[in-house]
């Protein structure tokens, strides 16, 4: 209502300027040729009319420019009863109309004093219409008599030199009728329409004014949503990466805030629960390993003051065999724990994947009638990668292992690498695995039923610890069916640059 308000106070200032700006030129114009015409006109319009000289300037700067560019300044009272208008005339002195009522009287003298201007020019009156429109806010028009709809007392009125002024049924519209002397035609000045508050024009911009407000306020509130929900996904995001400790602030009480409380009760929950395992298996490690220590040292003692005793040596090289399997066990189990519990910290660096599957290749210890081979790009032109040389190099490591112990003969090894993406792909001529047991394979402590043998061996871990090397490295860890060699082929895919 304010924005309305404002809107109207311009609106209307302008709607009575229009009005008046064409009477006071005509008045401007009868006091440049006529002076002494001031009581004249004053008697006409009912107004008290005053002209001051050019030196009397207004003392308001803002008014006297706006008079000085030719425009006019009117003042109408609360009730619209009464209006002070003030111009500029001709000459450069300062013309003043006080209206004490404003009444048809004031437009029936204005239709005069316009046809008196018009006797006085000499003019035709299409060319003096022509010229008096741009002084005027509302239209000038001439018509033929006979187009106008006027009763036949009115039309005898106007015969007679009377100024007709009507009113629409509605009072939203008045115009002013006078003949023009001599012809057959009436010049018509308006029709000027009420000046309406509600407009479309002032609707219209209370509307946008509205609709930016709501809209406003709605991007306020979605957006301070938005933001805490930002804040949440990035802390989910950071706890699915490791970082137990991320939390979220969770102030006030609407539902975003309690999905916040919510959240860091959860995440602490975890944390306890994870510190508490990571403790579990701390304590179990470091618990087994100093039995199996002794059990080694106190073999090693028989071993050494055994010598000439078959059955004993046999004995104690089982012994030895189970106990370092037992260590491989304890090896496995904690760094698939450490992998899967938060994840680790990985230092990325940028290696050369080919060289470091080489140097995999070199390390194999494969039965003997296997052979393991590197058949990629020649290392010298492979580009490098972002990784973490550890961990990948425990990933090959454990991918060339299990296919050694299931190959007929042959195992390779072969890089790959694009734009974006880094592959290595470890194929053998083993029996390969069933498609119904690709999901499966690489599940902890998951073992197909042909490799349940001592001689085959295997923890159950070793894939499930590639697969969460690979998931740390934002890659991928797939096994499928070697189109040269016909036995399993599993492959290592992940991005060449790391992405925090």
């Amino acid at each position: 209502m304010a924005a309305l308000q404002l809107v109207n106070l311009v609106r209307s200032a302008q709607f009575y300027e229009e009005v008046a700006q064409g009477t006071l030129h005509l008045i401007g114009q009868r006091l440049d040729q006529a002076p002494s015409a001031i009581s004249d006109l004053s008697a006409r319009f009912d107004a008290d009319i005053s002209v001051l000289p050019a030196a009397e300037r207004p003392s308001d700067e803002y008014e006297r420019n706006r008079l000085l560019r030719g425009q006019v300044i009117v003042s109408v009272s609360a009730d619209g009863r009464s209006a002070s208008m003030r111009s500029m005339t001709p000459d450069g002195r300062w013309l003043s109309v006080d209206f004490d009522t404003v009444a048809e009287r004031q437009a029936q003298a204005t239709a005069t004093l316009l046809m008196e201007q018009w006797e006085q020019s000499q003019q035709p009156i299409e060319t003096f219409l022509a010229s008096m429109r741009p002084h005027f806010g509302y239209p000038l028009a001439l018509l033929p008599l006979s187009d106008l709809e006027v009763s036949a007392s009115d039309h005898a009125r106007m015969l007679y030199g009377d100024v007709l002024v009507r009113l629409t049924l509605d009072g939203a519209a008045a115009e002013a009728l006078v003949k023009v002397p001599g012809e057959a035609k009436a010049v018509r000045l308006g029709p000027i329409e009420k000046f309406n508050p509600y407009s479309f024009q002032a609707v219209f911009v209370i509307a946008t004014i509205g609709v930016l407000l709501i809209g406003l306020g709605v991007y306020w509130v979605v957006n301070t949503f938005e933001t805490r929900l930002r804040k949440l996904e990035q802390a989910t995001s950071r706890l699915a990466q490791g970082h137990l400790n991320a939390r979220v602030s969770s102030g006030g009480d609407d539902a975003v805030a309690r999905l916040g409380h919510s959240f860091n009760k959860m995440a602490e929950h975890i944390q306890r629960l994870i510190s508490i395992q990571r403790e579990m298996v701390r304590a179990v490690s470091h618990e087994l390993r100093t039995p199996v220590a002794r059990i080694r040292f106190g073999a090693q003692i028989i071993e050494d003051t055994v010598f000439d005793d078959p059955f004993v040596a046999k004995q104690l090289a089982g012994m030895d065999a189970d106990i370092q399997e037992l260590d491989e066990l304890i090896d496995e189990i904690l760094t698939y724990a450490r992998l899967e519990e938060g994840g680790p910290i990985l230092d990325f660096q940028k290696i050369n994947v080919a060289e470091l599957a080489q140097q995999v290749v070199g390390e194999a210890r494969p039965p003997e009638h296997v052979s393991v081979s590197y058949v990629g790009p020649d290392a010298a032109d492979f580009p490098v990668s972002e990784v973490e040389p550890r961990y990948v190099h425990r990933a090959i490591q454990n991918l060339v292992g299990n296919a050694g112990r299931y190959a007929k003969g042959q195992v390779k090894v072969i890089c790959s690498v694009t734009d974006d993406i880094c592959r290595v792909d470890v194929e053998d001529d083993g029996p390969g695995i069933p498609e119904e047991d690709w999901d499966r394979v690489f599940s902890a402590f998951a073992r197909l039923d042909d490799s349940r043998t001592r001689a085959s061996g295997g923890y159950g871990l070793g894939l499930s610890i590639v697969r969460r090397i690979m998931y740390w490295h934002s890659g991928r860890a797939m096994v499928g069916r070697s189109d040269e060699l016909g036995g399993a082929r599993f492959s290592l895919i992940w991005p060449r640059v790391h992405a925090d």
